[in-house]
């Protein structure tokens, strides 16, 4: 069977090429007359080009075997040689570029509650959704308010008044045209009293007034250059919203059905049999005035924990989902998802109780601070962290960083000393600090210090790491992990431990003022250092009234170093939020600065799942 199939090929192959008589005969072939007469006359007869079966003829006359062989040894490589030449042609020529269309499920935890931007800062699910379906006068770009629905902006002399143009080609997803009136309205209703939104206090003293269809004026009582941040805020279709109470908003059908003027609108949400939001899409709006987005619906599921959600993500019922650690130590996992890394303005921060006795003195303090190990934190946190130095999370001021010798010198001159034979220290002078430490002189002289901290595993691991470095200093650490509810209430209200340490997420603006200003060191203030200082007061009180960036830059400046003079707080590192997402999702990226979590949709525009050829 084999040498039939090789001789049918060789056959054809020479018949081809070279045009010999077939193995079989036909009709081609028969010796007739009319065969050999018809054969004389198409050599005889003019062409201009040569026909094949002439060429085939010409081969097999003119040609030995050995160089026939040759031809078509080269007639091969030819073919092979064009072949890739077009192949190395188009892909010189060719790209691969994203297309729309596709789809992404995303997993979140909790359910939404009032889709509209007056109420959705107070639950992170409503802010998610409402950063893709409303668009505000401005938007974030990084930590950066770049303009939005505004087209163009321009500040008063006295800095006090902000003009802006609006777009003219921006419409609301139901097709109405965006109008300033629109900006006045929904600023107006954030400042009603009725209607209780958690943004009314950035609102204090702001004044807008619709000077046409395309230009509004928001008016300051006092000048503050980060009212672009503050403008972010979505705005509402005033024709929808303005025929609802404002008692009644809450629970208007618009806060599971809105209609905003961002890059998606609504399509879709699914419930269950007891109520629960359990799925809401979004699809691309295709009026949208922006860039627009190649990803045609995106898809929020809401799961009550972390732990169902992060099943869901393993059985590939999602595609993403953010502030997950199921990439730490897992190499596999690497292989099915991208890791976006969120950098948002927030610090791990040790705040040291200035008002505790052990504490009260700023060598201690300063001592404690400087022998920390900025590497053994980034590690407690599985290398998703950066060293910080100071009060803001994106600056780059110095922390004196020293030695266990010279932390120890500290603690010597601070009246703290290590007894004989004991790795505790003791107040210098007491019987302890020249006899050997005992259970019963140890108890109530030693140098001891309370870190409470949430029930997060890396604090938890910054936490055992903070103890075993400032032991080898001579002090005697013990840890409380407690709930976020009760952290919050030993910390600013009972008061008592010497050192808490948390996560602080700052404000787009990246306000300070919450956490150092005096009047916060009281019961439920946010000051948990209890530092009350009237330098650090007078530099935070300049960042308010800053009219430029330059200037807002100097204030800040100031206020790194006067709270870093006194060393009320260990600043240790800029943790990262993780976001998985599925390989299938390309054009995402490593790292994105972003200034609250909702933002890390600000890159959502350049991601696709479908892609095309396009030439260059």
């Amino acid at each position: 069977m084999k040498n039939t199939v090789v001789a049918r090929i060789r056959a054809l192959v020479r018949r081809v090429f070279f045009w010999l008589p077939s193995a079989s005969p036909s009709e081609e072939y028969r010796p007739e007359m009319g065969h050999d007469h018809a054969l004389v006359m198409s050599v005889k007869q003019s062409h201009r080009l040569p026909t094949l079966r002439q060429i085939r003829y010409g081969i097999r006359v003119v040609l030995s075997t050995a160089e026939r062989r040759v031809l078509l040894y080269s007639a091969i490589a030819f073919v092979i040689t064009t072949a890739g030449a077009l192949v190395f042609l188009v892909q010189e020529r060719t790209i691969r570029v994203p297309v729309a269309g596709g789809s992404i499920r995303e997993g979140v935890i909790g359910e939404p509650k009032y889709l509209n931007p007056l109420d959705a800062p107070a639950n992170d699910v409503d802010r998610d959704i409402v950063s893709l379906v409303y668009s505000g006068l401005f938007r974030m770009n990084g930590t950066e308010a770049v303009p939005d629905l505004a087209e163009s902006f321009a500040w008063s002399d006295d800095g006090k008044t902000l003009t802006v143009t609006l777009r003219a080609d921006a419409r609301f997803h139901n097709g109405d045209e965006v109008t300033a009136d629109d900006v006045q309205y929904t600023i107006d209703a954030i400042q009603d009293p009725a209607r209780t939104s958690p943004l009314a206090a950035l609102f204090r003293g702001i004044k807008a007034i619709a000077t046409d269809t395309h230009t509004i004026q928001i008016v300051q009582e006092q000048p503050d250059v980060t009212l672009l941040q503050t403008l972010t805020v979505g705005i509402l279709p005033s024709r929808i919203w303005g025929d609802i109470p404002p008692a009644n908003a809450r629970l208007a059908d618009l806060n599971i059905k809105p209609i905003g003027s961002g890059p998606y609108r609504f399509k879709s949400f699914t419930r269950d049999s007891r109520g629960f939001v359990r799925a809401f899409t979004l699809e691309k709006f295709d009026h949208w005035y922006g860039i627009m987005p190649y990803i045609k619906t995106v898809t929020f599921q809401f799961y009550p924990d972390r732990k169902q959600a992060e099943d869901a993500l393993k059985a590939d019922l999602i595609d993403a989902l953010a502030f997950s650690s199921l990439l730490d130590g897992n190499k596999n996992s690497s292989l099915r998802w991208n890791r976006l890394n969120l950098e948002l303005p927030q610090e791990t921060i040790a705040f040291f109780n200035v008002k505790h006795k052990t504490l009260a003195d700023e060598k201690i303090r300063r001592a404690l601070a400087g022998t920390i190990d900025r590497q053994e934190i980034i590690d407690a946190w599985n290398g998703r962290a950066t060293s910080v130095s100071g009060p803001y999370p994106f600056a780059t001021a110095s922390t004196t960083i020293i030695t266990l010798d010279e932390g120890r010198a500290l603690l010597d001159s601070a009246g703290w000393v290590l007894p004989e034979g004991g790795s505790v220290r003791v107040p210098k002078g007491s019987k302890a600090a020249t006899a050997t430490s005992t259970a019963s002189n140890a108890s109530t002289t030693e140098f001891e210090l309370t870190v409470i901290t949430s029930e997060q595993p890396e604090l938890v691991a910054v936490a055992e790491t903070l103890k075993r470095r400032w032991s080898l200093i001579g002090a005697k650490v013990s840890i409380e992990a407690l709930s976020q509810e009760e952290l919050l209430r030993r910390a600013t209200r009972e008061r008592t431990a010497s050192v808490v340490l948390t996560n602080i997420l700052l404000d787009q603006k990246q306000d300070l003022f919450p956490f150092w200003w005096s009047g916060q060191a009281t019961d439920r203030g946010l000051n948990i250092s209890n530092l009350t200082d009237r330098d650090v007061d007078a530099a935070l009180e300049k960042t308010r009234t800053a009219s430029t960036t330059d200037a807002l830059n100097a204030t800040r400046a100031e206020v790194e170093k006067v709270i870093l003079r006194s060393t009320p707080a260990a600043f240790l590192v800029r943790p990262y939020a993780s976001y998985l997402i599925a390989k299938k999702i390309h054009g995402v990226s490593e790292h994105l600065v972003v200034s609250r979590p909702a933002d890390r949709f600000q890159d959502l525009l350049k991601w696709h799942v479908k892609s095309g050829w396009r030439w260059k």
